[in-house]
């Protein structure tokens, strides 16, 4: 169980590691009407992670004839791939470190000032369709259904996997929701370091758990 644990707390680490889903955050936080707006995309951004990743756990899980798969190898072997896959692509980011485009930043926040409230929905769902998101959510997925875990402790551990990858989301929606007053200057400042750094961070994050997978699974293999 450690060793599960171990590896989907950090595939959803990288998966939190976007600068996608903060930045579409900070805009919905500093739009006009920001409380409907951002309530409704983090509950959509949760529950597309849930639907991901709970229908991956369940696909395999109740699969008509599924083989009897090792309980230790399996993941391990998950947990490889998904590691050389994110070294993979954390190499992509640092080869390519485009400048921000800000006029598709305008665009963007110029979209999300006039969208109404059920599009935030959408926004938060289709979030985790992106093929980086998708990826990580199928793999952990993979990883809970392999083992084989009952019902609850595998709803237990979809939900732990979903909060941890939109925490990009959660965390500045909850702080926001507290006091948000004294966050806007807090968020405009992130929204500005993060057009400064974002990839670059993202970067070395993924990097460094992919590198972790790799090593730590490789050590798990009999």
């Amino acid at each position: 169980m450690l060793s599960l644990l171990t590896s989907l707390v950090s595939v959803a680490v990288a998966g939190a590691m976007s600068s996608v889903p903060v930045s579409v955050t900070i805009m919905i936080l500093l739009s006009p009407t920001p409380r409907r707006r951002a309530v409704l995309f983090l509950c959509a951004s949760i529950a597309g992670s849930v639907i991901v990743v709970g229908l991956s756990a369940a696909g395999l899980y109740l699969l008509p004839g599924r083989p009897r798969l090792d309980q230790v190898s399996v993941p391990a072997f998950l947990g490889i791939l998904v590691g050389v896959g994110l070294t993979l692509y954390a190499t992509y980011l640092f080869r390519r470190q485009a400048p921000p485009n800000k006029g598709r930043m305008e665009k963007l926040r110029t979209r999300i000032e006039t969208a109404r409230a059920w599009e935030f929905a959408v926004l938060g769902l289709g979030l985790n369709l992106r093929p980086k998101a998708i990826l990580l959510a199928v793999a952990a997925g993979t990883m809970i259904g392999v083992r084989g875990q009952p019902p609850i402790e595998a709803a237990m551990l979809v939900l732990a996997y979903a909060a941890v990858a939109q925490s990009a989301v959660v965390v500045p929606i909850g702080i926001w929701l507290r006091s948000p007053d004294r966050a806007q200057d807090h968020l405009r400042a992130l929204a500005a370091w993060m057009q400064r750094n974002g990839r670059t961070i993202t970067a070395i994050v993924v990097l460094l758990i992919g590198v972790f997978l790799l090593g730590y699974n490789l050590l798990q293999l009999p």
